[in-house]
């Protein structure tokens, strides 16, 4: 199984309905768990893929609603294995 790494972070949602969002931006906060290359991410179920370069100021795009977002990594948690 590939190892996961969870880090404490802020997701702020770029875009709405595709179109880029220039202030009122909606900011999460929480724990997100991403892939042992950080391609990808889930974060309150909501699946997200690295986008190479950035995209409308953001780093991550939303596998299922096509939303850009950005995402801000605080602190590593550690990894228990149950």
């Amino acid at each position: 199984m590939p190892n996961k790494h969870k880090y404490k972070v802020a997701i702020t949602q770029m875009t709405v309905n595709g179109a880029y969002v220039y202030s009122g931006c909606e900011t999460y906060h929480g724990e997100a768990e991403f892939t042992s290359t950080y391609n990808h991410c889930l974060f309150n179920n909501i699946k997200l893929k690295k986008v190479k370069g950035g995209s409308k100021g953001g780093n991550y795009v939303g596998v299922e609603n096509k939303e850009i977002y950005r995402v801000m990594k605080f602190e590593k948690l550690n990894n228990k294995h149950t």
